[in-house]
Formats: structure tokens, C-alpha cells, sequence
């Protein structure tokens, strides 16, 4: 896996973020916390840019890549709902996190919620992608 190698991120641990965001489903769109699993690239685009029209905030893809990502650094919806773009990119995320964090439960944390807006969501947040990381349901 590129990302995981690029990024020096256990590709285990980028698995169990996909499971935890989406279950796998690599054309998931989740619009202000409402999930949307569509059946292809197109239906996830239409979704994706109806939210990004109403200035609303989404996730899109395996990774669940939040919009706000996607400004910042100038990622077009088209590239970033593409299935191996998104696990670039949310390895990307997770690296930097764990660089500012260190490796630990706020960096795995900090992928889904900042932890210094809600740390009792991002550690209920971490503690799923262990589960998912251990194979646990």
C-alpha cells in the first residue's frame, strides 16, 4: 500500500480507520453527520458538491476526508472521492497528527476530531479504531 509506506503508517491501522469511518465503503459522503453510501463515484460527486454549494460540512470517501482538508489544500472532490487518493490523503492527515501528537490515542483522535474541541468524543473515536485494529466488533 503506498500511503502506508509514503506516510510510515501501518497500513493495519489505516484499514481500521476505513472500517471505523465507512465499514469499507469507498464511495461513503456523511453531510453535518447524516451517512450516505451510494452506489458509485457520480452519486458520491452529486452529494458531495450539494453540500459543498450549500457551504455545509462533509466527509467524502473511504477515509471520510473532511471538506475543510480538502480547502486547505486545494483538493478538488473529483480527486479526492477517487479511492486511492482518499487513503493518500487520510494517510497524509493521520501523519500529521501523530507528528503533532505523538503516537497515541489524541493523534488517531485528532484524524476524526480535533482533540482539543472534544476529548471524550475523540477518545470514544480511538477507542473504535483499536477495536477495529484488534478485530474486535
Amino acid at each position: 500500500m503506498f500511503a502506508s509506506k509514503h506516510y510510515n503508517v501501518a497500513p493495519e491501522l489505516l484499514i481500521a480507520i476505513a472500517r471505523t469511518e465507512t465499514n469499507l465503503h469507498i464511495w461513503a459522503v456523511n453531510v453535518q453527520g447524516k451517512g450516505y453510501f451510494p452506489k458509485n463515484k457520480e452519486e458520491a460527486l452529486k452529494i458531495a458538491k450539494k453540500a459543498y454549494n450549500e457551504r455545509k460540512s462533509f466527509d467524502i470517501g473511504i477515509m471520510q476526508i473532511n471538506v475543510w482538508w480538502l480547502k486547505k489544500y486545494n483538493i478538488s472532490l473529483e480527486t479526492a472521492i477517487e479511492p486511492k487518493n482518499n487513503i493518500i490523503i487520510g494517510a497524509f492527515i493521520l501523519k500529521n497528527e501523530i507528528l503533532r501528537h505523538g503516537f497515541n490515542w489524541k493523534a488517531i483522535a485528532s484524524y476524526h476530531t480535533p482533540v482539543h474541541r472534544n476529548p471524550m468524543r475523540g477518545k470514544y473515536y480511538a477507542s473504535r479504531v483499536i477495536k477495529n485494529l484488534r478485530g474486535k466488533k
